[in-house]
């Protein structure tokens, strides 16, 4: 199987007034587990270097105005 390179890679500009919470790999982080407290929306951007691998997967919560990178792959 090839892989096919995602276009998107590279393109996420952090939202001015956001900050950056670097690689999460874990969900303790307190400003997360408030977010999580109050149910907010967060939404999910693919800056992995290839189609459906989840190696850079960034969250954004628009509320909170923060993003953060996880490793979603296998």
């Amino acid at each position: 199987m090839a892989w096919v390179r995602n276009p998107l890679h590279g393109t996420f500009t952090r939202p001015s007034g956001y900050d950056d919470l670097g690689w999460q790999l874990r969900y303790d982080n307190p400003a997360l587990v408030a977010c999580r407290a109050a149910k907010h929306e967060r939404r999910e951007f693919d800056n992995s270097l290839y189609r459906h691998r989840g190696t850079d997967v960034i969250t954004i919560c628009d509320e909170c105005k923060y993003v953060y990178h996880t490793d979603m792959s296998d």
